[in-house]
């Protein structure tokens, strides 16, 4: 007894010696991987098609499908995700069998030994995707103590609605040569459960409040025509009022999903949908409906954390817009861009959150929160956009990005 007394106070005092050992084996110095997959509009044109064709709520109930991913497929997945919970990136290969993958998460905070460098293998085995090699740094993982640490974590995750309406839609998962094969199940009672379940009681509460002030000031003549700005003042009043016992981060996350939802075709119905529906979005900027359209949805997008995702959709509605819409609009992706920026100086955190609010609170013009942009080229149909530019992130096209840049750069909101 006295010596199994001894071993458990020798293992206490040299476990912070063991984890700091861990940890700096663990880390390096270099990246292994740096984010170099970036969304492009063919990339988002793909993901769109791929999500409507296997839309689980669409379909019969109990129909059995299989989405078909490609290396590329998951090498943009990996690497956005990374991007947004670590500066991270990734390498996916996809073999007969067989998923390697390298990634890298920064740590931040660290004066040297800042990267995690992690080399993972998964082979298919009875339908799932099981561990077969797990490297940390310069530490082997037993690949059995990996799967074991991995499946305490499923079964916590398991515990949480949201994962276990996913675990109930996916049926298999299969590897082959070229593709990930994931076979699900659907069913539309799941998915309106997991659609409600992607928003706490604290998120559903506040959307609720400003929904309640949404229809308030129309009642009165606000909010329902003319200038943006003119909705903006009294919205961040209320956001201003309520972190004053509350988290203005979370306040703002809320109250633009909000607005970006109502200016989505349907968005605030799916949101919202036991709630009475506000008149329709007919605010602008600059005269423009489509400029507040576009401003507002990415604003929603950005305050959530996906600033990325909404430049990305903003550029894929552009190229597709190329090919028989509207054209190809730079005016568009400055307003874009501009609500993007404002959705991310939103959320930023809470002391630049706070001064946003009362920025926004006091009232302002237009131009404090998007510049002009009617003057840049717009509604360019495939050929002309390619006889001018040559394409996206060419010389000639970044030169409108930089300036467009430059012009959101001396918006009053960003001198803040």
């Amino acid at each position: 007894m006295r010596i199994l007394f001894k071993l458990i106070l020798w293992l206490i005092l040299l476990s912070p010696f063991a984890l700091a050992g861990l940890a700096w084996f663990s880390l390096s110095d270099e990246a292994l991987v740096l984010n170099s997959a970036r969304l492009s509009h063919n990339d988002i044109g793909r993901a769109k098609a791929v999500l409507e064709k296997n839309n689980p709520g669409q379909l019969p109930a109990g129909t059995t499908q299989v989405i078909s991913l490609t290396e590329r497929d998951l090498n943009l997945a990996a690497n956005y995700l990374l991007q947004q919970l670590a500066q991270g990136g990734a390498q996916v290969r996809i073999h007969p069998d067989l998923v390697d993958a390298v990634g890298t998460l920064r740590i931040p905070g660290l004066p040297q030994r800042q990267y995690l460098n992690i080399t993972l293998q998964l082979q298919e085995q009875a339908g799932q995707a099981r561990i077969s090699s797990l490297r940390l740094g310069s530490i082997e993982i037993p690949a059995g103590i990996a799967q074991l640490v991995v499946d305490q974590v499923l079964a916590l995750l398991r515990r949480n609605e949201q994962y276990q309406l996913a675990g109930n839609l996916v049926q298999k998962v299969a590897i082959q040569r070229d593709q990930l094969l994931v076979t699900y199940r659907s069913d539309p009672t799941l998915v309106e459960r997991a659609r409600a379940s992607l928003l706490n009681k604290g998120d559903t509460e506040a959307l609720r409040a400003y929904h309640a002030e949404l229809l308030r000031l129309q009642a009165q003549g606000v909010g329902s025509g003319g200038s943006l700005t003119d909705l903006l003042k009294p919205m961040f009043v209320l956001a201003q009022e309520r972190s004053r016992d509350g988290d203005p981060v979370s306040e703002n996350q809320a109250l633009l999903t909000l607005l970006g939802s109502w200016s989505s075709k349907g968005g605030l119905g799916r949101l919202l949908p036991d709630e009475r529906q506000p008149e329709r979005f007919r605010l602008k900027l600059e005269g423009r409906y489509d400029f507040a359209q576009h401003f507002l949805t990415s604003a929603g997008l950005a305050a959530r954390g996906d600033g990325s995702l909404a430049d990305a959709i903003g550029l894929f509605k552009e190229i597709a817009d190329s090919d028989g819409g509207s054209g190809f609009s730079f005016t568009d992706i400055a307003a874009d861009r501009a609500g993007t920026r404002f959705g991310v100086l939103a959320t930023t955190s809470p002391e630049q959150a706070r001064r946003l609010q009362a920025f926004m609170a006091r009232g302002v013009r237009e131009t404090d929160i998007m510049p002009l942009a009617g003057d840049l080229p717009e509604h360019m149909n495939s050929e002309e956009f390619q006889r001018r530019y040559g394409g996206v992130g060419s010389p000639a096209y970044q030169a409108v990005m930089d300036d467009i840049e430059q012009r959101i750069a001396a918006c009053a909101v960003h001198r803040l």
